[in-house]
């Protein structure tokens, strides 16, 4: 199985569980959204793409965690991210 589906799957896990938890509809949303691309990267390797997609998550949940110190969700999130982005790199090379 590619990284990049298990990676989105996790994405998604969590924007569900964001909203499940703290009612957090953009965590929903960016949840489904990032994590289903990233699915759907990984069931085409589609690895520029989801290159483009992991580099995102690694800016932005790696600036929420700077700015609030919480490993859960956006220092996981960031450091995941961070390792797909490697992933992506290598198959692209490739």
């Amino acid at each position: 199985m590619d990284v990049n589906v298990v990676l989105g799957a996790a994405v998604a896990a969590g924007g569900i569980a964001g909203f499940a938890t703290k009612g957090s509809v953009p965590s929903l949303l960016a949840g489904s959204v990032g994590g289903l691309s990233l699915v759907a990267c990984g069931r085409t390797a589609s690895y520029r793409s989801a290159a483009a997609i992991t580099a995102f998550l690694v800016m932005m949940m790696g600036v929420r965690y700077a700015k609030t110190k919480k490993v859960m969700p956006a220092g996981l999130v960031a450091l995941l991210s961070a390792g797909g982005l490697v992933f992506n790199f290598v198959k692209i090379q490739k």
